[in-house]
């Protein structure tokens, strides 16, 4: 297990703050967190969640058809104001009526006696220690994962489909593959399912690495785990290396928000140097992808194409395929997901 303080975890406040109970008017709690003030939950967790409830409602997201930078605005300004209210924490449990378990303080904050964190990162910690202890059941794995706290886990799993019937059908060599960015493991798991031999999965994230050690315990499999961006750090060759990126440019508050936005020019760019360099004979980059930037921000090149255009790739085939509604809704979605193969030139 990693040592607890390399994990990435909120960082406790100390900030001066204002008491707030249920017999504050959630509404004029919310108005005081938009207009700058910090307020602490003194009594049940229903207090806080209504607060932000009430928050939400205040500062509501534009329009779908607002832009894209407007939208990423809107959520910034309605963030940094559900962070300035607080919840308390004592001897590893929130200290609120009403408040479920949080495994993960033990984990997070040993040694530590009474403070307090912001209540979003409470209810983000709370999630996904449900998640942690019920298990994630995936059915590309043919098993439940059990995601550690900042690990991204995918809700659609429409993109690992089309990447299970792209295994299926290639017949390279099954030798060494790399999944760059494994996040809970997903793809790392699926690659030895296919056969590899030998996966390297890489993560910048620790919260990621000691996610996929605590689920190797209860799933052994040929995975070597390497904890650095991209494939900085790492040695040898590969049959095979799998990136799924983040599709959108935004901003990173968490490293959940890193699985979903890219914050730096030059991120693709640096991958596709580094995995070029690194591909054996005959040996492939796959980038699982989704045509959703373009339609949300055409006016930014699509970085794949745009390392075609440089020469040093070349595209061997795109497979595409329409993103499934989530179960139970009606709402249909022209995004579709890709996966690209492409080969050294």
């Amino acid at each position: 297990m990693c040592a607890p303080m390399e994990l990435y975890r909120p960082q406790p406040v100390s900030s001066a703050s204002q008491p707030v109970d249920q017999n504050t008017p959630p509404a004029e709690a919310a108005a005081r967190l938009r207009d700058g003030a910090v307020l602490r939950v003194t009594d049940q967790y229903k207090t806080g969640a209504e607060i932000l409830a009430q928050l939400a409602r205040l500062l509501p997201p534009p329009g779908p058809k607002a832009p894209y930078a407007a939208r990423q605005a809107a959520q910034q300004a309605h963030w940094a104001a559900a962070m300035r209210l607080l919840a308390p924490i004592s001897g590893h449990k929130l200290a609120l009526s009403g408040a479920g378990p949080i495994g993960f303080l033990a984990d997070l904050y040993p040694g530590m006696g009474d403070f307090y964190l912001p209540f979003p990162q409470v209810q983000d910690m709370h999630s996904a220690w449900g998640r942690y202890r019920d298990g994630v059941p995936l059915a590309v794995l043919g098993h439940e994962i059990r995601p550690f706290y900042g690990t991204y886990v995918p809700t659609r799993t429409s993109h690992l489909e089309l990447f299970g019937t792209w295994l299926s059908q290639n017949g390279g060599n099954r030798g060494r593959a790399a999944d760059v960015g494994t996040g809970c493991g997903v793809l790392a798991w699926m690659l030895c399912r296919a056969g590899f031999e030998d996966v390297l999965a890489t993560d910048i994230s620790p919260n990621a690495i000691e996610s996929v050690t605590r689920d190797l315990r209860r799933h052994p499999a040929p995975i070597t785990l390497h904890r650095g961006d991209l494939l900085d750090g790492t040695d040898g060759d590969f049959d095979l290396i799998v990136f799924n990126p983040p599709w959108l440019p935004g901003a990173i508050n968490s490293p959940l928000d890193r699985a979903l936005y890219f914050d730096s020019d030059d991120l693709f760019e640096r991958f596709f140097a580094q995995a070029a360099a690194r591909l054996r004979p005959n040996g492939r980059i796959v980038v699982l992808f989704s045509d959703v930037m373009s339609l949300l921000r055409p006016d930014i090149a699509h970085p794949i194409r745009a390392e075609l255009e440089r020469g040093n790739l070349h595209e061997v085939q795109v497979m595409r395929r329409r993103v499934k509604p989530p179960r139970g809704s009606k709402r249909r979605t022209r995004e579709r997901v890709e996966i690209w193969e492409l080969a050294r030139s």
